[in-house]
């Protein structure tokens, strides 16, 4: 006998092979048989799941979050300007500014031209015993208004008053007729909440500003307001000659003008107007004082009376009579 083992098979019988076979031809024919996504989905999701638990990609959210919290807070401690609210008086200043540059004083002239633009101006000349005159005639809706006066621009300004003057006269009475013909004691309320209604605000055309300027020009042009002039202290300045004033009296005057040659003379001089009479012929009286020696001239126009008180100043200083010419 020998010391060596042996090492025996066991045979396998014939139906376990047979089993043995099948077993195996399935296992070689199911990937065949399978359509193949179920592999490749778990692939992905356990590639995913891997990106997720990473360290790396846990290390970069926590910074994005920590400058995100940083980038919230720097934005909750700015503090933004608050605005305001206007006092009552600063609002009642800005209306006060804005009522000034809307009812600024407007002349009948002015008042005409800003809201009849195409509306013709007639002008007659007439002469009455050497005075001149002017009419005026304004034609608006087939009526006429007629200004007349010495003066072109005054002659205007009539013509337009009487024009204006018509047209607010027309509305008030056509307020007046609206009001008679309203009812009144009429149960307003509501019979369901027992509220009166809101009224609806009335639209017009008529222009209430325009006549609102014309009413402030008439109201400074009544109480005669002017500029307050500023006062000036003599003992501090000195008068200045004025540019252009004359030291000698002209050689030849009578190509001068009287007016002209007062004011280079004798600069500063102010001349005090009076209307006598309007009623052709027209008569006007000018005054000047002059070294504390009055003056007077009479004419049948402002101009010419002016021109008269100058004639005699200067035959007073400079004996030289231009009515002698």
């Amino acid at each position: 006998m020998s010391n060596s083992a042996t090492c025996v098979t066991p045979k396998t019988t014939t139906p376990m092979k047979n089993h043995i076979q099948q077993q195996s031809m399935l296992l070689h024919d199911a990937p065949s048989q399978s359509t193949g996504p179920k592999p490749v989905v778990e692939t992905q999701i356990l590639t995913a799941s891997v990106a997720q638990t990473s360290p790396v990609k846990d290390l970069e959210n926590k910074r994005i979050n920590l400058e995100d919290e940083k980038s919230n807070k720097k934005m909750s401690e700015v503090k933004w300007p608050v605005r305001q609210k206007s006092s009552k008086k600063e609002r009642k200043k800005r209306l006060n500014a804005r009522m000034r540059r809307l009812v600024s004083p407007k002349s009948p002239l002015t008042v005409v031209s800003e809201l009849f633009n195409d509306v013709p101006i007639h002008f007659e000349d007439q002469s009455i015993n050497n005075v001149t005159g002017y009419t005026v005639t304004l034609q608006v809706d087939g009526q006429v208004y007629t200004g007349k006066h010495i003066s072109k621009i005054r002659a205007k300004q009539k013509a337009c008053e009487r024009f204006l003057r018509n047209m607010l006269a027309k509305k008030i009475s056509e307020e007046s007729e609206k009001k008679e013909e309203s009812p009144i004691g009429i149960d307003m309320k509501d019979e369901k909440n027992g509220t009166l209604p809101n009224p609806k605000v009335p639209q017009e055309d008529f222009p209430w500003l325009h006549f609102a300027s014309l009413a402030m020009h008439n109201l400074i042009h009544c109480w005669k307001l002017q500029p307050v002039p500023k006062i000036i202290n003599l003992q501090e300045e000195q008068p200045k000659l004025k540019i252009g004033a004359m030291r000698k009296f002209p050689e030849d005057p009578k190509n001068c003008n009287p007016v002209q040659i007062i004011n280079q003379m004798k600069p500063g001089v102010k001349f005090i107007e009076t209307i006598i009479s309007l009623n052709p012929p027209s008569a006007f009286r000018v005054k000047c004082e002059i070294d504390n020696i009055p003056f007077t001239g009479l004419g049948s126009s402002k101009k010419a009376a002016k021109r008269e008180c100058c004639i005699a100043a200067i035959k007073y200083f400079w004996q030289f009579d231009f009515h002698a010419i």
